[in-house]
């Protein structure tokens, strides 16, 4: 889709009309017509503000054109940095990862489900001609795409599994505990370990 027919889309999924969104945004009647119509493309400003009186992302207007590897790696590596992003794979006897068993998820459960959504979306689309495939698979990503849910990085917290996990076992009871969290989300360790100073505290009280 351009970026015309995006504004449109949401526009009509949203309930507004071409005279709302002019009001809603301060752009001209024409101006936002030249738009949608793909005779002009709008400035970053002008995006934001019918992004914003939408409801929806500005990123769901920009095109992320992929060609190289680097392109790839530059948006994944942002993701990690900015999301809780799990990388899951099987190694071979030598500890190495072997690369077709490579599987990547999120700590937030919500990216998640949309994910799942869209797999299970593909796998039951239909064998239609092209343009029918096109057109029902781009209404269902537009659908994803309208969810505005904030998403963020677990915060830091003083003891990390890379901390944990580094230090040197001898008892048998530690190695387990180092087996167990070797593959928890940092979700489920902040979980783990919130729970474990709880525990701690009681059998300390008791006593």
């Amino acid at each position: 889709m351009t970026i015309g027919e995006k504004i449109k889309y949401f526009r009509i999924l949203h309930g507004f009309t071409q005279d709302q969104l002019v009001q809603a945004t301060g752009l001209g009647i024409s101006t936002l017509q030249k738009y949608e119509s793909d005779e002009r493309k709008p400035k970053p400003e002008q995006l934001l503000k019918i992004s914003q009186a939408l409801g929806v992302s500005i990123n769901v207007f920009m095109d992320f054109d992929i060609h190289t590897v680097s392109d790839l790696l530059s948006l994944i590596f942002k993701m990690n940095e900015q999301l809780d992003l799990n990388f899951n794979a099987e190694k071979d006897q030598n500890g190495n990862v072997i690369p077709d068993t490579l599987s990547l998820s999120f700590g937030n459960p919500l990216i998640n489900e949309k994910l799942a959504a869209y797999i299970t979306f593909l796998n039951q689309l239909p064998d239609t001609g092209k343009n029918q495939y096109a057109q029902s698979l781009m209404d269902f990503e537009n659908k994803l795409l309208d969810d505005n849910t904030e998403i963020h990085k677990t915060a830091a917290i003083d003891t990390t599994a890379s901390d944990i996990l580094s230090s040197t076992f001898s008892d048998s009871s530690y190695q387990k505990l180092q087996n167990l969290l070797s593959d928890c989300t940092s979700q489920e360790l902040v979980w783990i370990l919130k729970s474990a100073q709880l525990i701690k505290e009681c059998i300390r009280d008791t006593k």
